[in-house]
């Protein structure tokens, strides 16, 4: 497999290096040159090259380049403005004249070369009674008049501001787009831009209401590419020529046997606002123009032309080397067809890397943290990123292929969905595997807080990845977000009541975390529900009973709830009646009782501070010894197998000390017809008084001493 692939990519690098060599050949003998203003004086011989060099420099000045404001003073009669103040002058002067010719459409090829007088009036302005006139001094230059232009510019200024004004009163024209020429001066601004941003921009110039959103990106970059090139070798127009008006019928900027090139006002579907942009129709004939004039030098006055994308050179390249190629097999050509297996292939192959690489960096980050991998939660991640990577080489793939308009929709369409649901469902289960890493390292800590977070971190992750994995659908998809936000806007206050629950359950989440009444595997009783803490989500609380099913308590209540954590409990009380036998001796049930003492200060989990074990009741059937002491264990089984232990060591010292446990009994007394015979009874009530308290007196007296000394208190 490996050697195929191997194959198959070099194969593929000894086609596509001629088209790159192509590309950088291309590239370096069109790098642009500043126009500086030696450059440019020669072409003052006459009144056209005169105002030619100061729009074309100007315009690059509005484009950013300032550097070639140099060249547009140059056409600037500036010797009757002071010395001191011409270096400020002088640009806010060429600022000035160059809004006022920008106001107006006139065609500079008109403007004649051959001029008999000194002195050429420009054809525009007239009805505003406006003058911009040129005058050939003496050194056979023509530059733009002072005493007739320049001087009077703020005035022209002010009429031509006032014109603009009445214009832009019309609010169903797009302020950005306005014009034929604005829209064109847009497009060449946005071209002469590097990267993403300026070729996104050149886009939004054209109408693609004809293509499928999804793939209006795709066919958008090669349809400005290919209308700058076409542009670049049909003639040089400038953007005075085009009108600047905004109500104006479609302008014609070329017209040819395979196609035409118009800009036109048309009406946004989303809006009734109209925007001028190359027509539609344009945008469908772009392949064929580009066909039609690709072969053709560059005009003059053109530096550089903008970077054909890489699938039309592809196009281009197997055309001209390939032509076998070319026929045309059910719908496609034949080098389209090869190019969709290989692309299929490669796919498939590309696939198999990627996942056995991220399986190798999992594998080894869990190694090296020390945490065990599931399996199982590997393999849910790894088959969605499998298809994720086919899906996404086949997107590029097919981008390079340069297919048919319907072919093309369907086959990308289809593409894009299945990726960017992959993709969602990878970055989905991607975080069970977040998830397992995080609990592999929680199950290290003595902590049990990290316990508790765990699940709701990867829970959280889980939720953004839906939220952003949608907001990217919708994004591929061209779904006009800011529309429905705006929607939500509008029914905020309905889901906001709507939601009030799901809210409450979320701040509930965080007084869980931020309170900590309980922790996972803490036995709670949360109003009827007892049990063990087993997950605390986002929304709800389960808690696992001592019979195996699961209660899922809302966290909302959470915050009101009376919480009783037994799992929190610093110590855990062993409370006992041990019964014994009414006939075991009192010297036996002193021994029992310390015996019982003893083994309670010697178990090692037993609180030694205190305890107690004494005769405590006189049951119908035995003497009552109360047990009562705690031991210190960290869950209820550690609780239960201690008590084990203590109460089975109790059993032992029962039958070392031959002390009979009691058990409920009836004895039987058969009685003869001989009535017991009671001795020596007391005369009378006094006298039984005093037989009872000598005899107490006594028993007293052979503990405690005579006269009986107090005991003091308890101690452990």
């Amino acid at each position: 497999m490996k050697s195929r692939l191997i194959v198959v990519f070099f194969t593929l690098a000894l086609l596509v290096t001629p088209i790159f060599a192509e590309t950088v050949s291309e590239s370096n003998v069109q790098n642009p040159e500043v126009i500086t203003a030696e450059a440019v004086k020669l072409r003052f011989e006459n009144p056209r090259d005169a105002v030619r060099t100061f729009m074309s420099t100007m315009n690059d000045v509005k484009s950013g380049r300032s550097e070639n404001i140099i060249a547009a003073l140059a056409t600037l009669y500036l010797d009757e403005v002071p010395e001191e103040s011409r270096h400020s002058r002088g640009p806010e002067l060429a600022d000035q004249l160059f809004k006022i010719l920008n106001h107006f459409t006139f065609r500079i090829d008109a403007i004649p070369v051959e001029q008999s007088g000194r002195t050429y009036v420009l054809p525009v302005g007239k009805e505003l009674g406006i003058e911009i006139a040129l005058y050939r001094y003496d050194s056979g230059e023509w530059k733009f008049n002072y005493s007739k232009t320049l001087s009077r510019l703020a005035e022209y200024t002010e009429l031509v501001e006032s014109s603009q004004k009445k214009q832009q009163e019309d609010s169903t024209i797009d302020p950005v787009y306005f014009s034929a020429r604005e829209t064109r001066r847009l497009f060449l601004l946005a071209m002469n831009q590097s990267g993403g941003a300026g070729v996104a921009a050149a886009i939004n110039t054209l109408d693609l209401s004809r293509v499928e959103r999804t793939v209006r990106r795709e066919i958008g970059a090669e349809r400005v590419a290919m209308l700058k090139s076409v542009l670049d070798r049909y003639r040089y127009i400038d953007l005075v020529e085009l009108p600047n008006d905004r109500q104006n019928p479609p302008v014609v900027l070329l017209n040819d046997s395979s196609g035409r090139i118009v800009i036109e006002k048309i009406k946004n579907a989303d809006s009734s606002i109209e925007s001028w942009k190359f027509s539609a129709q344009t945008v469908a004939d772009l392949p064929q123009l580009y066909d039609a004039f690709k072969d053709k030098p560059l005009i003059e006055g053109v530096l550089s032309s903008v970077e054909v994308p890489l699938s039309v050179r592809i196009r281009d390249y197997m055309r001209q080397n390939f032509p076998a190629l070319l026929q045309q097999s059910f719908l496609l050509e034949n080098w389209q067809w090869l190019g969709l297996f290989c692309i299929v292939f490669l796919g498939l192959g590309f696939s198999r890397i990627t996942t056995h690489v991220l399986q190798h960096i999992i594998r080894v980050l869990f190694r090296r943290e020390e945490v065990i991998i599931d399996a199982e939660t590997q393999d849910r991640f790894i088959k969605p990123i499998s298809i994720t990577a086919t899906t996404l080489f086949w997107w590029l793939g097919l981008s390079l292929l340069g297919l048919p308009g319907d072919t093309r929709v369907v086959l990308l369409v289809s593409v894009k969905l299945i990726s960017a649901m992959a993709g969602v469902w990878a970055g989905y289960r991607m975080m069970d595997v977040v998830g397992n890493f995080l609990q592999g390292k929680a199950e290290k800590t003595a902590n049990k807080f990290d316990d508790l977070l765990v699940p709701l971190i990867t829970r959280a992750l889980k939720t953004m990845v839906i939220v952003f994995g949608l907001v990217f659908i919708a994004d591929i998809f061209a779904v006009d977000i800011d529309k429905i936000l705006a929607g939500l806007g509008l029914g905020g206050l309905a889901f906001a009541l709507a939601a009030k629950d799901t809210i409450s359950n979320i701040f509930g989440s965080l007084t869980v975390l931020i309170d900590r009444p309980f922790q996972i595997g803490d036995w709670v009783t949360i109003g009827s529900a007892d049990g063990t803490v087993e997950s605390v989500g986002v929304r709800s609380t389960r808690i696992r009973t001592f019979y195996n099913s699961l209660i899922t308590i809302p966290n909302a209540e959470l915050i009101n709830a009376h919480i009783d954590n037994y799992g929190a409990r610093q110590f855990r009380r062993i409370t006992a009646t041990i019964g014994i036998a009414y006939d075991t001796p009192p010297e036996k049930i002193d021994s029992f009782c310390e015996g019982i003492r003893e083994l309670i200060r010697k178990h090692p989990y037993t609180r030694k501070d205190f305890y107690i074990v004494n005769l405590n009741d006189f049951a119908a059937t035995s003497l009552g010894i109360m047990l009562y002491c705690f031991v210190k264990t960290p869950d209820w089984g550690t609780e239960l197998r201690e008590k084990h232990r203590l109460f089975s060591d109790i059993i032992r010292l029962a039958k070392a000390l031959k002390v009979e446990f009691a058990f409920p009994t009836q004895t039987v007394y058969l009685r003869n017809e001989e009535r017991p015979v009671h001795d020596n009874l007391p005369l009378n009530e006094l006298a039984a008084i005093s037989e009872g308290q000598q005899v107490a007196s006594e028993i007293v007296y052979s503990s405690l001493g005579n006269p009986p000394a107090t005991p003091p208190p308890v101690t452990f």
